[in-house]
């Protein structure tokens, strides 16, 4: 079985620590159709959300602010979203709180919390590293309690 985790960060201009908690309970996360590609992607971040599988997770961040929930997308992207203002939202599953509110310092990656990107995947080749430096610090999960070997 295949499995994707994504980095989804809701950027300390556009939220308040308030909007992420609102976002969570809400049960919706959000991203801008105006985000664009990393470096030399193909596709812009915001088309990436679009895209991405129902059934994929992702742990939300607050830029570096802090890491705030683990989820699993339930739905279709929703370009009409009630953030308006070109805002596209997604429905998810809650999995779990983080258990930390500290920033991230540990390696630099384009899916880390201490990178400036909106919605960037986990490459399939580095899934242990962020099963060590995010999974297990900051939800004490491990893909091991759920059947997946990294």
């Amino acid at each position: 079985m295949e499995i994707t985790f994504w980095k989804l960060s809701q950027g300390t201009e556009q939220f308040s620590p308030r909007e992420i908690l609102e976002s969570i309970d809400r049960r919706l996360v959000f991203v801008h159709k105006d985000t664009r590609p990393k470096a030399t992607s193909s596709s812009s971040q915001a088309e990436d959300f679009i895209t991405a599988k129902i059934g994929d997770y992702f742990y939300l961040t607050h830029g570096n602010a802090g890491i705030y929930a683990l989820g699993q997308f339930t739905g279709p992207a929703n370009v009409f979203s009630t953030r308006g203002n070109g805002w596209l939202d997604r429905p998810f599953r809650f999995i779990r709180g983080s258990t930390t509110r500290d920033s991230y310092t540990g390696e630099h990656k384009w899916w880390s919390p201490n990178d400036n990107s909106t919605f960037m995947a986990v490459p399939d080749d580095e899934i242990a590293l962020f099963e060590k430096s995010i999974l297990i610090p900051h939800f004490e999960i491990s893909l091991k309690d759920f059947g997946f070997n990294p």
